[in-house]
């Protein structure tokens, strides 16, 4: 059995159509009617149905199917063993994680862990909260780090951090040397709220703050990244959390001052990775010891 019939077959399988399947391989349809009939000939079974210029999977090449696709995935996953063997790396490891984590000090932890583990390769791959979980699910992540708890529940989960949200507000908007008195519903009158930069809390948090304050203006920006840029800029302010405004906070890039209205929620994040998953000796535990505040 070679691993060009396998290809052949599943994409063939996929798409019940020898010559959507051909584009798709970049081969000749001649060449992938050739590969299904040497890997039938191969299996003593019939894969496809051909019916006029339409083809089906049979029974057994529904059952195949399944078989291919972790056949292909093996033998993948034996090659990068190989390489990575080659190179002196014993292990692979992909963390996937919301890109509020790259703001705070993790990546700078997770460098320290490779500087102390030569033989460990760790990739990291930035995505929505609300995709981690899909990654992890499809093996296309070892590791999720999210804003968002999975929701299986026989997955191992910790939670990585509880970052309290602090008022962010550009420089000229309040002297914390000489100013004693903070009045909120004239910050909320007078810059831009930016808004919904994490998936869960926003929803209440207006709620609140309609209660209380006139907004004027409220804009709507999915990264906390461009947040933090325009507040710098004088443009705006938001709540954020704690954990990715310390290097800010220490250059003095904004003003950060208690807001005592009510009660802030807090940000939660989240690492899970599937029972089954090998994770390194020693990397969760770094992870979950660091101070990210």
């Amino acid at each position: 059995m070679e691993y060009k019939w396998l290809q052949s077959f599943i994409v063939a399988a996929q798409t019940c159509n020898f010559r959507t399947a051909a584009e798709q391989l970049h081969l000749s349809q001649p060449s992938i009617t050739v590969h299904i009939q040497q890997l039938e000939e191969f299996l003593h079974v019939q894969l496809f149905k051909r019916e006029k210029n339409r083809v089906q999977l049979t029974d057994t090449g529904r059952l195949f199917q399944v078989e291919a696709q972790e056949m292909v995935k093996q033998w993948e996953l034996s090659i990068e063993r190989i390489r990575l063997a080659s190179k002196g790396i014993q292990e692979k490891v992909m963390i996937a994680m919301t890109p509020l984590m790259v703001e705070t000090i993790l990546p700078h932890v997770i460098y320290q862990f490779i500087n102390d583990n030569p033989s460990i390769e760790i990739s990291i791959l930035v995505e929505d909260s609300a995709k981690i979980e899909d990654l992890v699910n499809q093996d296309q992540a070892h590791i999720g780090i999210s804003l968002l708890p999975t929701r299986y529940r026989h997955w191992h989960q910790e939670l990585l951090i509880d970052s309290p949200l602090e008022l962010v507000i550009p420089l000229d908007a309040y002297d914390d040397e000489t100013g004693t008195y903070i009045d909120y519903e004239e910050l909320f009158q007078t810059y831009t709220l930016f808004t919904h930069h994490h998936p869960t809390i926003w929803g209440e948090l207006l709620r609140k703050l309609r209660e209380k304050y006139v907004l004027t203006k409220q804009v709507s920006i999915s990264q906390s990244y461009v947040v933090k840029r325009l507040i710098k800029d004088g443009l705006g302010l938001s709540f954020l959390p704690r954990m990715i405004v310390r290097k800010e906070r220490m250059e003095g890039r904004f003003n950060i001052v208690p807001f005592e209205d009510f009660p802030l929620p807090s940000v939660p994040v989240y690492l899970f990775y599937k029972e089954s998953t090998q994770v390194p000796d020693g990397l969760v535990d770094l992870l979950q010891t660091r101070n990210y505040l």
